[in-house]
């Protein structure tokens, strides 16, 4: 119980940083598998609790289900599928980052969140297609460093492929343009 109460403040303190920090070169960070990453902190929504999504039949393995947000149907993002990752068991720091991207609401689901960083302009190396031949690249946007930490940034626009994009069209999973 004294746990759960702790996690639930966790993210509570989490989603009320999202709410009052500086936005300049400010990222969410996360762990998948061993790696951190982190996100523009301006397409994070909330981040909430895993629970198990409904599961859409016939639907790209990287999508793991949609769940019911903020009164809108959103699909959820197996974030191990989609870089090839083997399968962990969630646990109760697995966590759901509810983000904007190309007007389309959408979570990744994450191992656990790590922080809310801030990188100056010159700590960030942005990716270019030479940088890796052989390292797949294209949902890099660069790689910023702090102390010790390579943190690997996501390019938003890139997170789902033209063809996931449009496979959730065609799922009638549509956001309301406000």
């Amino acid at each position: 119980m004294i746990e759960e109460k702790a996690r639930g403040s966790a993210l509570n303190i989490l989603n009320h940083q999202l709410t009052s920090v500086s936005t300049e070169n400010q990222y969410v960070t996360f762990q998948i598998g061993t790696e951190e990453y982190g996100i523009d902190i301006m397409l994070v929504q909330e981040i909430i609790r895993y629970n198990k999504p409904t599961r859409v039949f016939n639907s790209n393995p990287v999508i793991k289900g949609v769940i019911n947000f903020r009164g809108k149907v959103i699909p959820i993002i197996n974030m191990h599928n989609k870089f090839n990752l083997q399968e962990q068991e969630y646990d109760e720091f697995t966590v759901v980052i509810i983000i904007e991207v190309q007007a389309k609401t959408m979570g990744m689901i994450v191992d656990r969140v790590s922080d809310i960083m801030s990188f100056n302009a010159e700590d960030i190396q942005f990716v270019d297609r030479e940088f890796a031949q052989d390292i797949k690249t294209e949902h890099l946007k660069g790689m910023a460093k702090s102390d010790n930490r390579i943190v690997l940034l996501l390019d938003p626009e890139k997170v789902l492929s033209f063809e996931e994009m449009k496979q959730l069209q065609e799922m009638g999973v549509k956001e309301e343009t406000q």
